[in-house]
């Protein structure tokens, strides 16, 4: 087996990395009332920034991740991210300026990028089979569960004042430090040989740019009810304020258990895996539509957060399945940087919708998500069932190749 010269402190540091995915969002969304108190002339838009600043940096510093992952050792890559992410993240407790502010947050999106691939890549060259689906599934609960505990412990930081948060990154370099003793070596090894006679494409393959779609998708639908909730709850009226840090934790409560059962949901589905998760993810967006009280929100919260948190192990996975091993830390770079795409043109999305539609309400957004999920669930049901003999992974890439 691949894993058999792993400790259980390998895994575990393995493990640990993804904690900050998506740290740099969830750590400062929840303090832009007070850092707005706090600069009074910054317009929505400067505030917005703070917010999406990282992922400017972060997408093509992904997709550069996955090609030095060729030529260095994964693990002294995911060192020095962690460094830049750690230092850059708390910097601006120091900023006096909104500007100063806003570099802080893009440098640190430097670091976000050469992070948030590289773990994936790990997995697949450390793990096969069940095993690998497992670890990807839980690498993606370990990033929901930072996002849950961020929520509930930035609330009592920011009593501090709007500084204070940005400290939290130091847990960055916490990790960073445990990543020195706990990561294994990663050699990027020599040119892959010929196989069959056949040498690898110098090119990543259409599938991976496929899966990045597939990925920035997911997540766009997904940030549309975390950055909109607690909007949402005060214009309707719905729930006590208090509530509000419930509302935004439930989501990610659902896709650590759906990152963690992701194995065994993957076998006894097979090819319906992809139209069963959309299914749920639609089924969350009707609910939320139709909301008036909390308890009803709450339940969409959590088919929301089921649903998308099942297809992101199951893309990661698919990639390591219809990748070839010479390109997969590349891919792996491409695929990942698509959950920050989702996070930065959910906004610029949303615009466009209140635009063209002339409707700016969340329940509008809401509803025109729930239909766009449904029908894309009833596609992937016809697509699964016109070949139910293939595995998941084999219907998927033929599915996803016949659209690039």
């Amino acid at each position: 087996m691949k894993n058999s010269k792993l400790t259980k402190f390998n895994v575990f540091t393995m493990l640990l990395i993804p904690f900050v995915w998506i740290y740099e969002l969830s750590v400062v969304a929840p303090i832009l009332g007070s850092v707005a108190a706090a600069f009074p002339d910054a317009s929505t838009f400067q505030l917005q920034l703070i917010v999406i600043m990282p992922f400017f940096a972060s997408i093509p510093m992904s997709v550069v991740a996955g090609k030095l992952a060729k030529r260095f050792d994964k693990k002294n890559l995911i060192i020095f991210g962690l460094l830049i992410y750690g230092v850059a993240g708390m910097l601006p407790f120091l900023a006096h300026t909104m500007n100063q502010i806003l570099i802080c947050r893009f440098l640190t999106g430097i670091g976000v990028g050469l992070v948030l691939p590289l773990p994936n890549a790990m997995i697949a060259e450390h793990f096969e089979g069940a095993k690998r689906e497992r670890m990807l599934g839980l690498a993606t609960a370990v990033a929901n569960v930072a996002n849950v505990l961020d929520s509930i412990a930035v609330g009592f930081i920011l009593l501090l004042g709007w500084r204070f948060p940005f400290l939290a990154f130091g847990v960055c370099l916490v990790i960073m430090v445990v990543a020195i003793f706990g990561l294994p070596k990663s050699d990027p090894g020599s040119k892959p040989a010929e196989v069959a006679g056949h040498l690898p494409s110098k090119d990543i393959p259409k599938v991976a740019y496929a899966l990045v779609a597939f990925m920035a998708v997911n997540w766009m639908f997904f940030a549309f009810n975390i950055t909109n909730m607690a909007l949402f709850m005060v214009t309707e009226k719905i729930g006590l304020p208090w509530m509000i840090g419930i509302g935004i934790c439930l989501p990610g409560l659902a896709s650590i258990l759906s990152g963690a059962i992701f194995p065994n949901f993957y076998h006894k589905t097979k090819s319906f895996i992809v139209p069963i998760s959309i299914a749920i993810f639609a089924a969350g967006y009707v609910v939320m539509y139709f909301t008036h009280t909390f308890a009803t929100q709450s339940i969409a919260n959590i088919l929301i957060g089921f649903g998308s948190g099942m297809l992101t192990p199951y893309i990661l996975n698919l990639t390591s399945q219809k990748v070839e091993k010479s390109h997969r830390d590349a891919a792996y770079g491409l695929v990942t940087s698509g959950i920050h795409i989702g996070f930065l043109s959910a906004p610029f999305v949303q615009l466009a919708i209140a635009t063209a539609s002339g409707n700016e309400t969340f329940r509008f957004l809401f509803g025109l998500s729930a239909a766009a999920l449904v029908t894309a669930a009833v596609v992937s049901v016809f697509v699964a069932a016109k070949t139910p003999g293939k595995t998941v992974s084999t219907l998927a890439g033929e599915e996803i190749e016949s659209v690039v």
